[in-house]
């Protein structure tokens, strides 16, 4: 008879990975459900949108991106160490692009989301949190 043995997952203070995607997930999720309470958000593409807690624009679109982002976050920092550091990676590398790209389409007919100072400050703090995370966190040691 062979016994295996299991070697517990890593819990959220062992994995940085899974501590930030679980938080950062709880945040973003949070903002993007905050957001649908916002007064006057306009149609879903809208370009103006609506102030939220005086420093995002939000319009139904960048809400409904956020809590997608949120959930897909929670739910990889929630199933271990190798979907957190993917999960976190892939919207990282989303959130970096909407922080980028929306300091050149903030103020113009092509900005769908809606995007201020406050939400490209924001999207790029927290994509870059999630792939430098991603990148050098739990490494295996040798």
């Amino acid at each position: 008879m062979t016994t295996t043995s299991t070697v517990p997952a890593p819990s959220i203070r062992e994995s940085p990975n899974r501590g930030l995607t679980l938080a950062l997930g709880t945040i973003v999720l949070l903002l993007g459900l905050c957001a649908f309470l916002a007064e006057d958000m306009g149609t879903f593409f809208d370009t103006t949108g609506a102030n939220l807690l005086g420093v995002w624009n939000v319009n139904p679109a960048l809400a409904v991106i956020w809590v997608l982002a949120g959930a897909a976050l929670i739910l990889g920092g929630a199933s271990g160490v190798s979907s957190a550091r993917s999960i976190g990676a892939i919207v990282g590398v989303v959130y970096l692009v909407f922080g980028v790209v929306g300091f050149f389409v903030e103020g113009t007919d092509v900005n769908f989301l809606a995007v201020n100072l406050g939400d490209n400050i924001t999207h790029v703090i927290v994509g870059g949190l999630l792939v430098l995370t991603a990148i050098g966190a739990d490494r295996r040691r040798r």
